[in-house]
This record gives C-alpha cells, sequence and structure tokens, in this order.
C-alpha cells in the first residue's frame, strides 16, 4: 500500500473499532482497518460499515506505520507492543474514539473511572438521571461506544472509562468526574501500580467538578480543588456523604443529615452504600435535589454478575459476583455479606496480594472452594488449609458448596452464603467474567 496522508489507519476492529469505522464513513473520511486476529469472524454488521479489501488480518507490520499519518488506537491494544511503540516514535497523530467524542460532543458529560464500582456507579446514575426525567444514556466502557453516544440527542451522556481507554486518551472534558477507588489491577498491562495511578488520574485534567473518594490516599493525596467527597465513615460537613451505623444499621448521611437506611436500597453491601453516596456527590455538584436523588436510588436495582442474589433455596443464598476480578472486590465483597460463607476462589491469576485474603476469611468465611489454573497457587497462600478444597471447574465447585451447604444447615441451622467472587480474571477458562458468571448461573440452576 503506498502511503496516503488522507487515509486514517484504525488498529483494531472490537466493538470501538467497529463504532470508529461507523463514525469515519457517516463523515465521508477513507480508512483502513488492522486486526491481529487472523481469523475474526466478518459479520454483516462489519460489511456495513467497512469495504472487505479495507480490512487486514494478522500480525502488525512495522511498515504499516509508514502509509498513515493518523491512527486510531483501541484500548485493548497494549502501547508497549513495537507495533505501536514505532507510531509514538515517528511522531504519527494518534486519537482513541474518546478524544473524537471529546471534539464532536455538545451534551453534558458526567465521567467515572476507578478500580472497582464503576459500572455500578454510571448504572446507577443513569438511572437516577432518567427517573428524574431528562433523557440520559451510559457508555464508553459498558453499553454504547463512546462514538455511539453522540447520537443519542441526550440532555446527559456518562461515561465509564477504563485504564486502558485513559491511557492513550489525550484529555477529558466533561462536568463531573470521580474515581470511585484505586486498588491494584491489570499491572500485566501497565507494568507498576504508580503508572495505574496516574492514569486513572487524568480524568479530573479538564472537569468542572471533582469528586473525591476521602478514603482512598491515592486519590486524596493529589491537591485537587473539590466541592464534595464520598466515603465510608460518618461525614464532618455538608461537603461530605459518607455511612455511619445508627441503631445496629447502616445509613447514609449528608453531613449530619439521615437520608438513607441501607434496608431501603436493593443492592448488597456498604461498598455500594459507598456508590450510592459517590452519585449523591456527583448529582448535588450539579444542581440535582438531594431527595429527588435519593428516591431514585430506592428503586436501582443490582447489576448482573455484581453481588446478584439471582437465586435462594431454604437456607442457602446463591450469589453471583464474576465481576471480581480482583483481590479488593472479592473483599468487599466478603464483607458485604453476615457469617457462613461458602467462597468459590480461582481464574487466572494477576499481580495481586492475594495474601489479603487471610485477613477476612477467619471469621465470616466457612469454606473455601478454589478452581481452575489458580488454584495450586490460592491453596498454597491461604493459611486455614482446613477450609480449603480444590476442585477442577465451576461446575464441581457448585456441586461441592451444595454439600458444604447442607452439612452447615444441618449442623447448624443457618442461613448460608454460597457467594462465587473469583479475585481472579476469567481468561483460563472463559472469555469474559459475564461468561463465566452466566455459566455458574447455569450449573447452578440446572
Amino acid at each position: 500500500m503506498k502511503k496516503n496522508n488522507s487515509r486514517i489507519a484504525i488498529i483494531g476492529l472490537g466493538k470501538t473499532g467497529l463504532s470508529v469505522a461507523k463514525y469515519l464513513k457517516i463523515n465521508s473520511k477513507n480508512f483502513d482497518v488492522y486486526d491481529t486476529r487472523k481469523d475474526l469472524f466478518i459479520s454483516k454488521e462489519i460489511k456495513k460499515y467497512i469495504n472487505k479489501k479495507n480490512i487486514f488480518l494478522g500480525n502488525f507490520n512495522k511498515n504499516i506505520v509508514a502509509n498513515y499519518e493518523n491512527f486510531i488506537i483501541s484500548p485493548g491494544l497494549k502501547l508497549k507492543k513495537d507495533f505501536i511503540n514505532e507510531i509514538i516514535k515517528k511522531n504519527k497523530n494518534i486519537e482513541t474514539d474518546i478524544d473524537i467524542y471529546n471534539k464532536e460532543n455538545s451534551c453534558k458529560t458526567i465521567c467515572v473511572t476507578g478500580s472497582n464500582g464503576k459500572t455500578t456507579v454510571t448504572s446507577m446514575l443513569e438511572h437516577i438521571i432518567a427517573g428524574l426525567g431528562k433523557k440520559v444514556k451510559a457508555g464508553g466502557n459498558i453499553g454504547l461506544p463512546a462514538l455511539e453516544l453522540l447520537d443519542q440527542d441526550c440532555e446527559y451522556n456518562i461515561l465509564e472509562l477504563s485504564s486502558f481507554q485513559l491511557e492513550m486518551t489525550r484529555k477529558i472534558n466533561c462536568i463531573a468526574a470521580t474515581i470511585t477507588n484505586i486498588t491494584p489491577d491489570h499491572l500485566d498491562r501497565h507494568d507498576t501500580f504508580n503508572n495505574y495511578i496516574k492514569i486513572k488520574h487524568k480524568i479530573f485534567n479538564n472537569t468542572k467538578n471533582i469528586i473525591i473518594n476521602r478514603d482512598d490516599m491515592n486519590i486524596l493525596k493529589e491537591n485537587y480543588k473539590y466541592k464534595y467527597t464520598f466515603g465510608g465513615n460518618k461525614p464532618k460537613n455538608n461537603n461530605e456523604f459518607g455511612i455511619s451505623i445508627k441503631k445496629g444499621k447502616k445509613y447514609i448521611f449528608h453531613g449530619d443529615k439521615e437520608l438513607l437506611c441501607e434496608d431501603q436500597i436493593q443492592l448488597i453491601g456498604k461498598h455500594n452504600l459507598i456508590n450510592a453516596c459517590t452519585c449523591l456527590c456527583i448529582l448535588c455538584s450539579l444542581k440535582f435535589d438531594v431527595k429527588d436523588i435519593v428516591n431514585q436510588i430506592k428503586s436501582f436495582l443490582p447489576l448482573e454478575h455484581r453481588m446478584e442474589n439471582f437465586y435462594n433455596s431454604g437456607k442457602v443464598r446463591w450469589i453471583n459476583d464474576s465481576k471480581a476480578t480482583n483481590i479488593d472486590s472479592t473483599i468487599s465483597a466478603i464483607n458485604s455479606l453476615e457469617e457462613n460463607i461458602i467462597l468459590i476462589l480461582g481464574g487466572k491469576l494477576k499481580k495481586d496480594n492475594y495474601d489479603k485474603l487471610n485477613n477476612v476469611i477467619t471469621n465470616k468465611v466457612r469454606q473455601i472452594i478454589i478452581y481452575g489454573e489458580s488454584r495450586d497457587t490460592l491453596e498454597e497462600i491461604i493459611k486455614e488449609k482446613d477450609k480449603v478444597s480444590k476442585v477442577i471447574n465451576i461446575e464441581d465447585a457448585v456441586n461441592k458448596a451444595k454439600y458444604f451447604a447442607q452439612k452447615l444447615i444441618k449442623d447448624h441451622k443457618c442461613l448460608v452464603y454460597i457467594l462465587l467472587s473469583p479475585a481472579c480474571s476469567s481468561y483460563d477458562m472463559f472469555e469474559s467474567y459475564e461468561e463465566r458468571g452466566l455459566y455458574f448461573k447455569k450449573c447452578v440452576l440446572e
């Protein structure tokens, strides 16, 4: 292919790459698409927007860099690849779909990132704003790709942004932004925790209202000018939302004003009360009424694969928390439940401190069932060996959990929680955490 300065190279043909192709075609731009997957299925939708002769599959060739001046990079591509490094070294123009969104968008945008809780916060914000009669759509890392939000004619867009999306994006234009929390994650991609922290903080570079998690020193240590904070402790003033215990129950407070009891929402766990506080902070910064926000929070339903209590049988509660792909998510899940937990762990290990698990399993967790690629390593890490059982796969884990649950109920006549909260990625056996969660539910319900 000859060098053509007017053509654009789209790198990656996943959901984001296809949305970029749609955008460029609608705007009469010339482009080619590259993807490393040699056996990528060319769907009808792909054919609708991309001429087959402009799709190139297989390993990236550095020579491609010489043929284009403009590249649009998908978030799934690791920057350290030689191909991407070559583009950067040659001073070519690199953009992401979020960069294009920032240039083309005219509606009010709220941005959310974080290691855990970002999807729940994004979805809750969409639910609240829609319930208050505003036209709103969420997208980015969930749902619609960012560029497809441009066609929705909304008053508000909510972007969930992963570290992969933030890494190459130049700046974020939004009316409010938050980082839910920062714990070590995706270090196989970002190498160091400090790199990961810096990438997450990019979300605050060009926002009008910065919302801070006051419990997280990885966020609080920066000297930001912010109006509202959220956290898991009782608020000290009217700029803070947080949690306090009253008569044995957890309540959300705004300053010294009680807003909402844990019994009034349909989500499990303190971490979800903190997610609700995050939404309150964001929407109060945008002048929404606190009472109106609280009323909408009450009707928000839990998301699939996130502490999803999908089935109850007698005294057994089955909970699908397949989205818990790191140790901090699993610790939050354990802390959100009462005693008598049968914990199912396993998958592909991350660069994470799994030893932290020993701090939370002592009292609440009765049995730990470990499956998959990580089972031998996790067994070595867990100190209470008498609680550990190793199995091959999730189906075996479900059968083992049923056995332990029946025994606990017989011996102690107690309520038992069977919790899939893997603390690992799904990639040893599944394409995604969604696929893993669906298979878990299938095994339970069959």
